[in-house]
């Protein structure tokens, strides 16, 4: 045979293999990626109920066990429920008493847009903080949690002892940015179409062929779409996954999949949820230990298009808060997820240092006393 032939031969084979071989590795480790995480925190105690907030509000929780450490509300981001966080929460058990909430028009809490801005959103976790424990929390919020986070810290100095800003999207997200983020040409756009036609009912459908996505899978994308959508047709209500094609990657669709209220992501696209909501003021206000966990690296696309959650705005809100520590971490958006070691070392990290400020083991030996 031909050497040059014979060489080409063992090199496609080699692809071939190699390929292979990587395809069955996602394979095993896609499998059940998500659901196993949140059966491991049931198996671990943590329990769903509802908590009343006021007329027309019910907020559904998972409450991990109460048997010490420092209370903690994990906010989940736009689009997740609490089960995002089964990961992470093993981790957090002992170091806190955790309770993570579905916020409004997410999960099973209730679905009403009058109630979708921050503002009214942070005045009710403050009610569910009161309900929920005997004094003041740290609240760790992700992405537009975070936001939440900070309206609660401003505004209720009394209830948060500290917080945790998981890649929140200060500044990118005001009225005169939004449009030249990637998430906004992405998904809110599309959003705001979906809500005003009647044809396609399933959101996921409606997302996946028209997604940002294929810029970058080009045909690979539309494998995926039909996977997804046949799923999605079969059952909604299963989480599709397409196992050779790993986790990180199954995560575009599945962070989509969850029960949420589209409403609640048409009025982010529209401003209308920054209703009353001055970030530099409320940043401004905050007078408690915070850290902020950055997702690295930062980028653009070919059109200006941000591929993240904030840009050199970082600096904007390490300079307006008055007390922080930025730990960046080299991961996609939802770091608790991507990252869950990072995210929790940070988080319990942060624990031990207000510990050191004297004020969480004060309030917690006021309480038991």
């Amino acid at each position: 045979m031909n050497p040059i032939l014979l060489n080409v031969l063992i090199s496609i084979a080699c692809t071939t293999a190699v390929f292979g071989a990587r395809a069955l590795l996602a394979c095993r480790k896609t499998k059940d990626y998500f659901d196993k995480h949140v059966r491991e925190a049931e198996r671990l105690g943590f329990r769903e109920k509802t908590v009343r907030i006021r007329e027309g509000l019910e907020l559904n929780v998972a409450e991990g066990p109460r048997d010490g450490g420092v209370p903690l509300l994990l906010i989940p981001g736009q689009g997740c429920v609490w089960q995002e966080y089964a990961k992470a929460l093993p981790e957090l058990i002992g170091t806190y008493q955790v309770l993570v909430v579905d916020v409004h028009g997410h999960g099973k809490s209730t679905w009403n847009p009058e109630d979708y801005t921050g503002a009214q959103i942070a005045d009710d976790m403050a009610a569910l903080i009161e309900q929920s424990f005997d004094g003041p929390v740290v609240i760790a919020g992700h992405s537009s949690g975070g936001l939440i986070a900070s309206l609660v810290a401003a505004r209720r100095p009394d209830l948060v002892h500290g917080v945790l800003f998981e890649d929140s999207p200060f500044f990118s997200t005001e009225p005169d940015r939004i449009k030249t983020t990637y998430v906004y040409v992405d998904a809110w756009e599309s959003a705001v179409e979906f809500v005003a036609q009647d044809d396609e009912k399933d959101w996921v459908c409606w997302y996946m062929p028209g997604s940002y996505w294929t810029r970058f899978f080009g045909p690979f994308w539309k494998v995926f779409t039909r996977s997804v959508v046949k799923q999605r047709r079969a059952d909604p209500n299963r989480l599709p996954i397409v196992r050779w094609a790993g986790v990180s990657i199954n995560r575009i669709w599945g962070t989509m999949s969850q029960p949420f209220d589209l409403r609640f992501t048409t009025a982010f696209a529209d401003s209308s949820w920054l209703d009353g909501f001055d970030q530099a003021d409320t940043l401004r206000a905050i007078s408690c230990p915070t850290v902020f966990v950055k997702a690295t690296p930062t980028r653009h696309d070919r059109q200006g298009n941000l591929l993240a959650a904030l840009d050199d705005d970082l600096a904007r809100v390490e300079q307006l808060l008055p007390d922080n520590e930025t730990v960046r971490v080299r991961s996609s958006h939802d770091v608790h997820f991507a990252q869950t070691e990072k995210y929790a070392t940070a988080l319990i990290g942060f624990a031990d240092g207000l510990s050191g400020h004297g004020s969480v083991r004060e309030a917690t030996d006021e309480e038991r006393s």
